[in-house]
């Protein structure tokens, strides 16, 4: 009797912390907030936090790629203007994986014109209650 009390507190505490399938859209569409606010303000070294480790960036030549956080950090370090981005797809294939797509309106203070498309893939590092979602890869499509 005692495990079974034990089991159905585990359990109920554990769904307590659960997400839904709207509480992961809404992190995801904050975490892109997030990396779209660090870029916009220039700040290299927070956006190559939002990366995993070994997160990549791919430009759209699929020619040029950067790895690793310390990479990264150089990357956006060197980075200017302001883009705006807006989410279009989010899609959860497994319980801890991600893809977004996003599309891009670069402004004129960035040498960019038009609109463009991203791809990130996000996975959450966490082995706990709360998701720790980072970049895996991320590519500019065009």
């Amino acid at each position: 009797m005692q495990r079974l009390i034990v089991a159905l507190l585990a359990f109920t505490v554990l769904a307590g912390h659960a997400q839904t399938p709207a509480n992961r859209e809404d992190a995801i569409r904050a975490f892109i907030k997030t990396f779209g606010d660090a870029r916009n303000a220039h700040d290299g070294n927070s956006v190559a936090a939002l990366y995993t480790e070994d997160g990549e960036w791919i430009q759209n030549d699929e020619l040029t790629r950067v790895r690793g956080r310390a990479n990264l950090a150089k990357l956006w370090n060197g980075i200017t203007g302001h883009v705006d981005r807006t989410i279009n797809a989010i899609e959860f294939p497994g319980p801890d994986i991600a893809t977004v797509r996003v599309s891009c309106q670069y402004h004129p203070d960035t040498g960019i014109t038009g609109l463009h498309s991203e791809v990130f893939v996000l996975v959450n590092e966490s082995v706990t209650k709360s998701p720790n979602w980072r970049i895996f890869v991320h590519q500019t499509l065009n």
